[in-house]
């Protein structure tokens, strides 16, 4: 650990400054906007909507983002970064402060759609802004920090969007009142990045060369296997179907179901942060000793007793241990997917693969976001979370059968490959 921490100290010495000024952007934008995630489906419910039309609102942000990922790609190639990266932090706020402020359902919609397609611009800018930013020397330890401060920004922003509503409520404001006044609060702390944002010096930001001409004219033009696509892109359809169903709306299962307020339920998000940061220091060991895809099996199908946990208990203690224990198992298991599909396609495909699988993971987590909130208000969560056990059950058997096969049939290559 001594050894690690020196390299990284180390490293922050050589690390450009338009890359740090991105780094703090990205902590306060993440704080401000975790804290509406945690609280808005809290402030939907105590505004009296039920939960098959806080399902309708959160598919809807997502539809957005889905609709204009590549459309963001080609501006993105198109002006300059830096009045973009100015423009999306607010044009997100602004989205978000229109849904808590309309008085009709259909006002809500609207400004979750513009959040979410402002929010797709963040989705295209991060990774190449951060490769033209850094040198090869610090540029593996720089993607690693910024997914700290991710992690960091997460729980941060879950803790305080926790204890305010409760402070507010304190002061005999209202529940809705007070969600509202600390939604808005996150709001402005997020508006803080445009600070740092502002001092980013780089103007344009260069993509691979995949699918853009000597002309400048963008075109698709995929090297990758169209069916090795497919393959990468079918597991995690099933895996956003399934979290579709639950994970969108565990705020407001610890919420109803065991009435935590929201000081406790913001310390409970924040705790699974920490969980997760376990979960991805073990993930290299296992895909060390088991290899990815066997990883990414093996963690999911862990994870379904304590979804089994979270669908049936009525006991706290035992739903909080397995909401955190699942949280870490899944996601050690995205990262780790994520990397074996880059190193799978053709270097030339990773920036549109990347794409493909946020498209497909994104698009199925939106329909079943409604279907989930249907059920939870009918039905209960009991069945909601069979159906997320059924998903990732069918996800882990596609995995095996489609992807196992080809790793293992790599791994036999490249041995063969050092023998020689």
């Amino acid at each position: 650990m001594k050894r690690i921490a020196e390299e990284y100290i180390k490293i922050t010495k050589i690390i450009r400054k338009d890359a740090w000024y991105f780094l703090v952007g990205n902590f306060f934008a993440g704080f401000g906007f975790t804290g509406f995630s945690l609280l808005f489906n809290l402030y939907l419910k105590e505004s009296g909507k039920n939960e098959g039309t806080i399902g309708h609102v959160l598919s809807t942000g997502t539809y957005a983002t889905v609709l204009m990922i590549f459309p963001a790609a080609y501006i993105v190639r198109k002006m300059s970064i830096r009045p973009i990266m100015i423009i999306v932090p607010v044009v997100m706020s602004a989205g978000y402060a229109l849904a808590i402020q309309a008085d009709s359902l259909q006002m809500i919609m609207a400004g979750i759609a513009l959040s979410g397609f402002a929010g797709a611009f963040s989705s295209v800018i991060g990774g190449p802004l951060l490769m033209q930013s850094s040198g090869e020397t610090e540029r593996t330890h720089l993607f690693s920090i910024n997914h700290a401060v991710a992690l960091l920004s997460g729980i941060t922003g879950n803790l305080v969007a926790g204890k305010l509503p409760d402070f507010l409520i304190s002061k005999n404001i209202s529940f809705a009142v007070g969600y509202r006044y600390a939604i808005f609060i996150h709001l402005v702390i997020a508006l803080i990045s445009l600070y740092f944002y502002g001092k980013i010096r780089v103007r344009h930001i260069s993509f691979s060369d995949n699918g853009e001409d000597e002309d400048g004219v963008f075109r698709f033009r995929i090297k990758t296997s169209k069916k090795l696509l497919a393959y990468l892109a079918i597991p995690p359809m099933m895996v956003g179907l399934g979290a579709g169903m639950t994970i969108p709306f565990l705020n407001l299962y610890f919420k109803t179901r065991f009435e935590m307020s929201s000081n406790n339920i913001g310390m409970l998000f924040a705790l699974a942060q920490l969980f997760t940061i376990g979960g991805a220091l073990i993930a290299p060991m296992l895909a060390r000793r088991f290899g990815k895809i066997m990883s990414v099996i093996l963690s999911q199908i862990f994870s379904l007793p304590f979804l089994f946990i979270l669908g049936m208990s009525h006991y706290l203690p035992l739903a909080i241990t397995a909401f955190l224990i699942r949280n870490a198992l899944m996601n050690m298991s995205a990262p780790i997917s994520s990397n074996y599909s880059m190193e799978s396609v053709h270097p030339d495909d990773r920036s549109i693969t990347s794409g493909l699988l946020s498209l497909a993971w994104l698009f199925t987590w939106g329909i079943t976001a409604n279907i989930g909130g249907y059920f939870i208000e009918n039905f209960g969560y009991e069945l909601p979370f069979a159906f997320t056990m059924i998903f990732y059950i069918l996800s882990s058997y596609l995995y095996y059968k489609l992807l196992y096969p080809l790793e293992k049939e790599a791994r036999e290559k490249n041995k063969q490959e050092e023998i020689k």
